[in-house]
């Protein structure tokens, strides 16, 4: 393993290689406790250039990888500093362009939620411009979400459009990317009406793709019978697999659905929706996600309490 005290020349990229690959493999095996030096080592190689080792500590210091608790002042610190090239990457590693690229992003999401630093969509949209005009596709798609909702000040959905279309020629694999085309042909953002069955084409073509955001968008189109005929059997497979990929909504939806389904009289029990309620409390807490995880069982018991006392 590496240590602190060796000198720039005695470093070559090498030996920052099998550092890295070393402290990934360690981070990435949940039977391995030895992950007391992981920071310390992905410091040293990141200072030093490996583009790869950059990332995989920009994860530790959101708060990604077990046992490691976050840092969110660092990590806006680290994507700042790749994003604005103060960091220089070893250019001879064939994903130092990447791993600028995926700073800039998420540095521009840091700006746009307050990570690390007080929010400023003005920031957020700068940055996620840059991304998206160095050719990032996960910036160009969510540049278009921001310029759908007006973040930054720059709403102009028709552009957003233009550029979820030539995203979709490149690379048709970026998360969310059908999910937003959907969503402006189903609320006619930009455009002169609403096209629910243009929508629906395209949220069909995210399901394709495990767009979990796409797929639950699809559902209440069968559920609701719009842009396609209704078929609530067909929407509860599709709230299913939403809920499957992570979609906190889709599995509220799947639950709602499923229990009138069933025949009970009202959609939802009120446990269901007690439940649902306190994920969406604690899952809009600044907090890292490890934390927001063991505060879930006694929000959810704390809510019953009071809801049993009514």
């Amino acid at each position: 393993m590496l240590t602190a005290g060796a000198t720039d020349g005695e470093v070559s990229l090498s030996q920052l290689e099998t550092a890295y690959t070393t402290t990934a493999y360690i981070l990435n095996d949940r039977n391995n406790e030895s992950i007391h030096n992981a920071t310390a080592t992905l410091e040293y190689c990141a200072e030093h250039g490996h583009p790869l080792a950059a990332l995989l500590l920009l994860d530790v210091y959101e708060g990604k990888r077990r046992g490691l608790q976050a840092q969110p002042e660092k990590a806006e610190q680290l994507a700042r500093r790749i994003a604005a090239g103060e960091l220089k990457l070893n250019v001879e590693h064939k994903q130092s362009v990447t791993v600028k690229l995926e700073s800039m992003f998420r540095y521009a999401l840091y700006c746009e939620k307050g990570v690390g630093r007080p929010k400023s969509e003005h920031d957020a949209y700068e940055w996620m411009l840059k991304a998206s005009n160095s050719g990032y596709g996960k910036a160009r798609v969510e540049l278009a979400r921001y310029l759908i909702s007006g973040k930054g000040g720059h709403k102009n959905p028709r552009t957003a459009l233009k550029l979820l279309k030539a995203q979709a020629g490149i690379d048709a694999r970026v998360p969310n990317l059908f999910f937003y085309m959907g969503h402006i042909y189903l609320s006619g953002a930009g455009l002169r009406k609403r096209n629910p069955e243009r929508a629906f084409y395209y949220f069909s073509y995210g399901e394709k793709l495990n767009d979990a955001n796409a797929i639950n968008n699809l559902a209440a189109m069968y559920e609701r019978g719009i842009g396609t005929e209704k078929d609530e059997l067909t929407a509860l497979r599709l709230y299913k697999k939403a809920a499957q990929l992570g979609n906190k909504a889709a599995s509220a939806n799947m639950q709602r659905l499923g229990y009138r389904k069933a025949g009970h009289e009202f959609a939802t029990p009120d446990s269901v929706r007690v439940d649902n309620a306190a994920m969406q409390v604690i899952e809009a807490l600044p907090l890292p996600q490890n934390t927001r995880s063991k505060l879930t069982a006694p929000f959810r018991n704390h809510a019953r309490e009071i809801m049993n006392s009514l």
